[in-house]
């Protein structure tokens, strides 16, 4: 049976589950945590399935063709994609027109960002690091909800633009195991994409700087100089995210590059609708099928590298700061609360 069809049928009938049960609060969360471990392991088995004629002996070398320079060269763009990743926060600041020194936005966005790409649900886990970042700050919930729904449609719209015109310049972006869509289609996907965005842009125009409503909470919409500035660090961010795996590819000649790209976006995303952590097995099953034309094993080693170089070592820094913020807060705590007792109401001098 084709791949493809498979997980297709196998995720129709988890989400059928999902809505049969949904008016429970506490069934609905076990079903969700369900369907998570269930498109883990369609993807664990997948990625046996695909693999099925390689062993471990040949992706151990296909890592160590990888080199020290690529390698160096890989955590580079790691380094400098996470430091444009930073200007998400920076920008949705400004649009809620708050104030937040550098360093403590860069905190945020680095650390909601990596936690909800590695733990999944990105509401909680990266809504939660912001919270406890920005509240210190004198930013509200409803202030960080902005900063939260600011950076997302930056993400997206970055996403939006790299796949539409990815389907508009590669022809032949979709052949794959079980999957084949002709160029009239994937252009005519494409187009549509860019007339949304286009509407989106228009739409700014007479409406930017107006507050809109979205389940129950208010949020400014940029303006439409701002929208581009998302637009450009979107599409930048995810440019050297893909470069950053593009380079851990030996021999590969650079006219691939759009083909990895498109790749790496449809790898993400699923990732990401899927909830499962990290995209775990999620990303590379896609990336595996979306990419034929590539030796399995080396790009199968490539991105076990990758892994480890662009999700869990900035996972273990951004463990790491987000630890040290809370310890100076709890630190701070204790003097801001004898200050307030001294300071009150009832207090005397001694």
């Amino acid at each position: 049976m084709p791949l493809y069809p498979m997980i297709l049928s196998a995720l129709r009938s988890a989400a059928a589950t999902i809505r049969r049960h949904a008016a429970s609060p506490v069934v609905r969360n076990i079903a969700i945590a369900l369907v998570m471990l269930t498109v883990i392991g369609i993807a664990v088995g997948a990625l046996r399935h695909i693999l099925r004629e390689t062993n471990w002996s040949d992706i151990r070398a296909a890592i160590e063709r990888i080199g020290t320079a690529r390698l160096l060269a890989s955590l580079v763009l790691t380094v400098v994609s996470y430091i444009v990743l930073t200007g998400y926060d920076v920008v949705s600041l400004r649009i809620i027109g708050r104030r937040v020194r550098y360093p403590r936005a860069a905190l945020a966005s680095f650390t909601s960002y990596i936690f909800s790409h590695n733990f999944g649900f990105a509401a909680l886990t990266g809504g939660t690091a912001r919270l406890r970042i920005y509240r210190p700050a004198g930013l509200t919930i409803g202030e960080v909800a902005q900063i939260m729904v600011m950076a997302g449609l930056a993400f997206w719209l970055g996403v939006l633009l790299l796949f539409s015109i990815g389907l508009l310049v590669q022809p032949g972006a979709f052949v794959a195991e079980g999957l084949r869509i002709s160029y009239g289609v994937q252009a005519a996907i494409g187009g549509a994409i860019l007339t949304l965005l286009a509407g989106y842009v228009v739409m700014l125009h007479y409406r930017a700087g107006r507050p809109v409503r979205l389940l129950g909470w208010s949020f400014t919409l940029p303006s439409v100089r701002i929208a581009f500035v998302q637009f450009a660090l979107g599409a930048l961010d995810l440019t050297i995210a893909t470069a950053a795996l593009f380079v851990l590819l030996p021999g590969v000649t650079i006219d691939l590059f759009p083909a990895v790209l498109l790749a790496y976006l449809a790898g993400l995303v699923s990732g990401l609708i899927t909830h499962a952590p990290g995209g775990v097995g999620v990303f590379e099953v896609v990336m595996l099928l979306a990419l034929p034309q590539f030796d399995r094993t080396t790009l199968f080693g490539a991105l076990l590298v990758y892994r480890a170089v662009y999700f869990l070592l900035p996972l273990v820094v951004g463990l790491i700061l987000f630890g040290v913020h809370e310890l100076l807060q709890w630190r701070r705590q204790p003097d801001s609360t004898a200050s307030a007792a001294t300071s009150g109401p009832g207090a005397r001098p001694a």
